[in-house]
């Protein structure tokens, strides 16, 4: 063989050997960093941010101790996942969406609402349940009944905090009103004391933070009773950006304690006043 014919088998050699490199398939290291998926998979545990929000998420201020009815939706998916919880970290409103892209924690799981905003930078599971957010004013205050009016005026003040859906709704809907913020790190009863002490004309809250300021500050506030909710939000598990795998394993799952009875157990455990959890109708009467 000469060596231009030698020259050309090495060639041809060559390139058909890139092409078998090319076809191989790509293990998990090939591709990068492991999925949330992967690594749930691997160590068995979902890790899971919170926030106190009861009824949703409740902790305990003694103890530490998380309850709830998203504390307990998490905990009745991982054991029929066979998959260990673990509460990772507490964070704020506003912060959680960076903890999930950093892999702080896997979920959060608190029920939180998913938005426009919030699906820029964060994925989301199927609705467990549903709330409602109504307005509140001062108790006697009859000002307002014509909400969608009343309540846009430059002399009107809504009392808001960052990074939460009382802040969406003032900014979307009511454009023209002045704001009382407070940090993403108070208490969301703050928002109706300021109603109550006067700093603000109006907050909006789900009917169920409401009905815990209102057995501890009896006949304060008031709900505007002819005003539909002015948003209704599922509560939902918010994860990572691409992360199709384990959502839709969290999915599958969810949709399944709902469809067992199991998920309306633990609303009817933990729902004080009728009407501020909705339930997820069957799929079949959607």
């Amino acid at each position: 063989m000469n060596k231009t014919s030698l020259l050309s088998v090495i060639i041809a050699l060559t390139a058909l050997a890139s092409v078998f490199v090319l076809q191989k398939p790509q293990n998990t290291a090939d591709r990068g960093a492991e999925t949330v998926f992967e690594r749930v998979m691997r160590t068995q545990i979902i890790r899971c941010g919170y926030i106190s929000a009861p009824p949703l998420l409740i902790k305990d201020p003694n103890t530490g101790r998380l309850s709830g009815v998203a504390y307990d939706v998490a905990e009745l998916l991982g054991k029929q996942l066979g998959l260990k919880i673990d509460w990772t970290e507490e964070v704020g409103w506003g912060t959680f969406p960076s903890a999930l892209a950093s892999r702080r924690f896997d979920a959060f799981c608190v029920g939180a609402w998913p938005s426009a905003a919030r699906s820029r930078s964060t994925d989301s599971t199927v609705p467990f349940s549903y709330q409602p957010y109504y307005a509140y004013v001062r108790a006697g205050d009859g000002r307002f009944m014509d909400i969608k009016t009343a309540l846009n005026t430059p002399t009107t003040t809504l009392s808001v905090m960052d990074g939460d859906t009382s802040a969406i709704i003032a900014s979307s809907d009511f454009p023209k009103a002045k704001t009382v913020s407070l940090t993403e790190s108070a208490n969301v009863g703050e928002l109706l004391l300021n109603v109550v002490t006067g700093k603000a004309d109006a907050t909006f809250i789900d009917p169920a933070m409401a009905a815990k300021f209102d057995a501890n500050n009896p006949g304060k506030i008031q709900r505007l009773a002819d005003a539909p909710p002015i948003r209704v939000f599922g509560n939902v598990f918010f994860i990572a950006q691409n992360q199709d795998a384990f959502r839709r394993m969290l999915d599958t799952t969810l949709e399944e304690l709902l469809s067992s009875g199991q998920i309306e157990n633990i609303i009817a455990r933990y729902e004080a006043v009728p009407g501020t959890i909705l339930r997820v109708a069957p799929k079949y009467a959607r």
